[in-house]
């Protein structure tokens, strides 16, 4: 069997083309290479006005390619930039791309190494536009950027505010982590991999307008994990409640608040997913009333009539055992007699393998950014991993979810 690619075995190479909106392509870098994507840097004439090539070339440790008659730096052997940089790649982005850019891409025109590199790309090309208002809504440009799309060109739309130029509206090039969230996604749905469904953080049950029943999760590990299947170079849905941290970027993110919202999403996700890691912390029980107005204070007591919400894993998990998918569960459990409870949940619900935290320990506690946890397989087998962050408990749990599917190795 072939080696799956990672992330890590992924390349990008980037345009940059004359716009204001170029120095934004530093960080578009440095996101990139933070998830150890290999990337390469094309920069217009112009671009090279508006942004230094050296901080790019730092940034992406490579260096800046612009002229059509440059060796293409690729490999052991000088090359033909254009060809080298739009095959030895898996996207090619052009971020900001301006209406220039555009215009000649649509007409065929390549007269220097970024326009010519798109002409003879093997690759998918996503365009990023950036400029004025104005030129953004020019029916010219809008023609163009339909005719690249029918040929199969991706875009990524601008958004609107402030421009350089003192007027407000659309055009202004989208965030950098918008256009990695989406470059990430698209290199993932390029090749053969595993979907992953993760769920993530609290639940909140409201009790009336205002008030809430929920718990103390952040949501961290839940991210952890889908970040981990991410960089191993699984397609990651994330179904999360009211996160206390960042989202991963590149995957997709189903947000709920409520426990049956929750469960709504999966079962409809579920389906197409190989392995699914049920990291939330789910409540347990929901106002069976839920008041129409703000519930009086000051009484001295109130007495809210509770009705447990669904068991979303043991719904699942059966179904899914019966066509040979990956389910994991958590366990929250204090006190003497844990491990033996969460034996008890990995049997009742027929799961693959539960994840036991103890959540009022120090180096296991909510919002923590590490954990202790011990894996119990259905196999029979027990790891208890030594004390980690919670980014290397999410791999190892990712690990241990692809040898089930029959992928990597088993401990």
């Amino acid at each position: 069997m072939a080696r799956r690619r990672t992330l890590a075995d992924r390349a990008i190479t980037l345009g940059v083309s004359g716009g204001i909106a170029a120095y934004k392509s530093a960080e578009i870098v440095r996101l990139l290479k933070g998830m150890g994507i290999d990337v390469r840097v094309i920069m217009t004439r112009t671009a090279l006005e508006l942004m230094s090539p050296h901080a790019l070339a730092t940034l992406s440790e490579h260096p800046v390619a612009s002229g059509l008659f440059e060796p293409s730096h690729l490999g052991d052997r000088p090359g033909i930039g254009h060809i080298d940089l739009g095959r030895d790649t898996d996207l090619l982005v052009v971020a900001p791309a301006t209406a220039n850019v555009i215009g000649k891409a649509a007409g065929g025109i390549a007269d220097d190494l970024l326009t010519t590199t798109i002409m003879a790309s093997a690759v998918p090309v996503l365009f990023a536009p950036a400029m004025n208002t104005r030129m953004w809504e020019n029916p010219i440009l809008q023609d163009n950027i339909a005719k690249l799309r029918d040929r199969g060109y991706g875009f990524i739309e601008p958004t609107s505010g402030s421009l350089a130029c003192g007027e407000v509206g659309p055009g202004r090039l989208a965030d950098p982590e918008g256009i990695v969230h989406e470059v990430v996604l698209r290199l993932l749905e390029r090749e053969s991999s595993l979907r992953v469904l993760v769920t993530a953080g609290p639940t909140e049950e409201a009790v009336d307008p205002v008030r809430v029943l929920s718990n103390r999760s952040s949501g961290k590990m839940g991210v952890a994990i889908a970040e981990a299947a991410r960089n191993r170079g699984h397609q990651v849905i994330l179904v999360a409640g009211p996160l206390g941290c960042p989202a991963p970027l590149g995957v997709r993110r189903i947000d709920v608040r409520t426990a049956l919202e929750m469960e709504a999403a999966v079962r409809d996700q579920e389906a197409s997913a190989d392995i699914v890691v049920m990291a939330a912390a789910v409540a347990d029980y929901r106002a069976r009333d839920i008041g129409r107005s703000k519930l009086p204070s000051g009484r001295d007591g109130q007495t809210i009539d509770l009705i447990p919400n669904p068991d979303i894993l043991k719904a699942i998990a059966p179904a899914r055992a019966a066509r040979g998918a990956v389910t994991v569960g958590f366990a929250l459990e204090v006190g003497a007699g844990g491990e033996e409870r969460a034996r008890v949940k990995l049997e009742s619900k027929g799961l693959d393998m539960i994840a036991l935290n103890d959540a009022t320990r120090p180096d296991s506690a909510f919002g923590s950014d590490t954990t202790r946890i011990t894996l119990f397989h259905r196999d029979g087998r027990t790891e208890a991993l030594a004390p980690c962050s919670k980014a290397e408990a999410g791999m190892t749990i990712i690990h241990r979810a692809e040898a089930l599917c029959g992928q990597g190795e088993k401990p």
